[in-house]
Parts: C-alpha cells; structure tokens; sequence
C-alpha cells in the first residue's frame, strides 16, 4: 500500500507548483521556436504550424489523464481507500494505450501532414523531419501524464514540479547541444529540437516511475487486478471521455484554423506562432490554478463539501481572468520589443499587435471557459459540458472559413474565435452559478456507487 502523505487542500499551495511546471514548459515551448528561428522564419513557422496536430498529444492525453486525478481525489474524499490504486492503474492502462495509437499514426503520416495541411514542399520537409522524431514522444506523454495524476490526486504538485523543472531544463539544454554540434556531435536541425523533446520527457517519465513507487510506495501488485481495474473504469470514462472530446472538437477546430492561416503565407503563420508563444504565461496561470481547483473541487465533493466546491470555482474564476487581463495589457503595452525576441520583420509585427489587441480580451475569457469545462466534468456535468463544447466549436467552423473567404486574414479569424470562446464561456458559467450540476458527482459520500459496491466484493 502507498506510504501515507498528509493532503493538503490550500489552493495557492497546490497551484504554485503546478505553475512552475507550465511555466518552464512553455519556457521550452519559447525556446523550440527560438531555436527553430535562429533556423529560419520558415523553419519556425513550419514547425509552429504543426500545433493543432501536435495538441492531440501534448494537450488531450494530459486531459485525459486527469479524469484519474478526478475520480481517485474523490474516492479519497469519501473514505473509499480500496478503489484508489485501481483508478491509476486504469488510468494508466487508458493513457498508455491512446499514446501509443496516436504515435504509430503520426509517424506514419509524418511525410504528408505540412502537405495536407496546404504547406509549400520546403514547409513541409521541415514539418516532416520534426513529426518524424517528435512521433515516438506520444507514448512517454500519455504514461507520463498518468504519474503525474497518482501525485496530484495525492496532492504532491510540488514533485511533479521538481520533475518538470528538471526535464524542462533537459530539454533546453540538449535543445542548445544538438543544435551548436558541441563535443563532436553533428548539428541536428530541426530533428535536434524534436529529439531533444523525446529525451526530456523520457527523463522526465522515469523520475516520477521513481517518485511513484519508491518514494510514495505505490505498488500496481494487487489481488484479482483485473476485475479491480475494471470496477473503476466506469467514472474513469465518465469523466475522461468528456475530458478528451472537447478538446478533440478544440484542435479539428484548430486545424481549419491553422489550414486556412497557412494558405494566408508566411506573415499570417510566423505571427500566429509567435502569438502562441506569448500567451503561455496567462495559460500557465489559467491550467494552475484549474488543475489545483480540480483536485481541491474534487476532495471536497468526495466528503459532501457542496459550498466549498462552489467557493474553490470562484475563486479560480476570479484570479485567472484578473491576471489574464494584466498580462495581456503589459506584452500590448510593449508589443514592439516583446514580438522582437522573435523576428525583426515589420509585417509580422503589424500583424502580430492586433493579434495582441483581440487577445487582450480572448485570454481572460477563455480562463474562465476553461475552468468552466474542467469544473463541469469534475462534478459529473460532462456531458453538458462536452455538449456546448462539440456543439458551438464544430459551428463556428463555417463562420470561420466564411471570415477567411471574405477577406478578413488571421485578425478576422482571430476575432471569430473571441466570439466563441466568449459563447462557451457565457453558457458555463450560468450552468455553474444555477447549480445545475449538483447530484451528478460519480462518487458520492453519502450514497453507495456501484464501482465501490463491485470493490467491496472482492478478496
């Protein structure tokens, strides 16, 4: 059995580790495309183009696997101790699996993505030698992303930020000597920053295997595994299938996006990948504070805490919109030097200070549809969630090719996405503050559930 840790619920506590870890991953995120640049714009914006196909990985694995995060936090709450090392075994098993599928397909496609994503035959070699080596990177997320649920659920944000900033480090670093050919080595392009990902987070996965069960003292060896895993594997989806297709709608919407900016020429997509670059420090705040508002929200449902639950929303609500607003403000403020880490092309700068303009009000609302989405899904309201989510991403494609077909370049398109992120985020929150979703929560304190009751029976 697991070594006992005392849980500690402080939102700022748990939030600030989580913080670190998304900042210096976007750190990394940062200096990938500054490598990349140092390449070329169009090495950069080639391989920033790869984004919406990229996030299947890096962004819907990671949601995934916080359903375990979700289910084994409130099984803790409810006193259901027998039903938690099942949970992340699942989760494992789920993650693991989903990672593996979607690596063996990148890699496949690997030659003709750039193309199919309308890349001329140069973009697309670029984004060919970095999918082909990025590929393999997808197993150790999804593995990864399942640790790191044990230790959140367990409250211990603090190790995987240890763990983050570390293989962050890594990453950098490696990202620096496969591109400089130091000590002999050959320089490695484009393929050096894929591979310097790979290694990172394969180092990365190992330090938490570590932390996991030696550290913690988490042991997967348990009587009749099978039929225990399975009993659990029900909330796991309730939660994780909902968790998983709404960002699946996010990214199909992302490549139409990302189709249509390509065919606008390099400009549109070197300001598109630098914009993306920028906003990482207000996402960072936003996924922080959600991610330890789940695991709070998610403890406190388990024990019956309704007004805590209600309270813990709010709160994130409030902070991550507030400090989306500021940040945004400040890089508009000195658009000029901040976009100049990146390029010195005047065009990409023009167009990357209205990117800044829409995003000065994109980003605070989004905060607030994220937590919206999360929060639903960790109380049991996924599929309304899931249902908004499909619905309003899936329709506002035909506005957006529609924008684009009038004339309206990566600013309309830019300003048709504030539209519907603003929609989505409007229908959440009424949904929370009419406390519509209360009595949906998979596990329940006060009456039994049929994945504890199956658990019960067994030896």
């Amino acid at each position: 059995m697991a070594a006992r840790h005392r849980l500690k619920l402080g939102l700022v506590g748990l939030a600030w580790p989580i913080f670190i870890e998304e900042v210096t991953a976007g750190l990394v995120l940062a200096a990938d495309t500054w490598f990349l640049s140092r390449i070329g714009d169009v090495a950069a914006a080639s391989v920033g183009s790869l984004g919406s196909v990229l996030m299947l990985g890096y962004f819907i694995l990671p949601q995934f696997s916080t359903a375990g995060t979700a289910v084994a936090s409130q099984y803790m709450g409810a006193g259901r101790d027998e039903a938690v090392v099942p949970t992340w075994i699942g989760n494992l098993v789920i993650s693991v699996g989903l990672g593996l599928v979607l690596s063996v397909a990148l890699f496949c496609c690997a030659p003709y993505v750039g193309l199919w994503l309308g890349m001329t035959a140069g973009e697309a070699a670029y984004a060919a030698e970095f999918l082909g080596v990025i590929a393999f990177a997808f197993v150790l997320v999804g593995a990864r992303g399942a640790y790191a649920s044990v230790l959140a659920s367990r409250t211990l944000t603090s190790w995987t930020m240890s763990v983050a900033v570390v293989t962050n480090a890594l990453n950098i670093a490696l990202n620096a000597l496969f591109m400089s050919g130091a000590f002999g080595l050959p320089r490695l392009g484009v393929r050096g920053v894929a591979l310097a990902s790979l290694l990172a987070y394969l180092v990365g996965l190992l330090l938490l295997v570590y932390l996991v069960h030696r550290r913690l003292g988490v042991s997967f060896r348990i009587p009749r595994l099978v039929p225990r895993v399975r009993a659990v594997l029900g909330p796991i989806l309730r939660i994780g299938v909902p968790a998983a297709l709404e960002p699946f709608s996010w990214v199909m919407q992302s490549f139409v996006v990302t189709v249509l900016i390509i065919g606008l020429g390099l400009e549109a997509m070197a300001a598109n990948t630098y914009m993306q670059r920028l906003i990482f420090l207000d996402m960072a705040v936003t996924w922080s504070l959600t991610a330890a508002g789940q695991i709070v929200m998610s403890h406190m449902l388990g024990a019956g805490r309704l007004d805590a639950v209600k309270r813990t929303y709010w709160k994130v609500l409030a902070i991550s919109a507030a400090f989306a607003f500021v940040n945004m403000a400040a890089f508009l403020a000195f658009h000029d030097a901040v976009l100049g880490i990146f390029t010195a092309d005047a065009g990409i700068k023009r167009i990357g200070f209205w990117l800044l303009v829409i995003s000065l009000f994109t980003e605070p609302i989004r905060a607030a549809n994220i937590l919206g989405g999360v929060a639903l899904k960790t109380v049991g309201d996924g599929r309304f969630s899931l249902v908004v989510g499909v619905a309003f991403m899936w329709g506002v494609i035909p506005v957006i090719v529609a924008s684009n077909a009038l004339g309206w370049g990566v600013i309309g398109l830019y300003a048709v996405l504030l539209l519907d992120e603003t929609v989505r985020a409007a229908v959440n929150v009424i949904r929370w503050a009419r406390g519509s979703w209360v009595g949906k929560a998979v596990i329940s304190a006060a009456e039994g559930d049929a994945p504890a009751a199956a658990l019960a029976k067994l030896p």
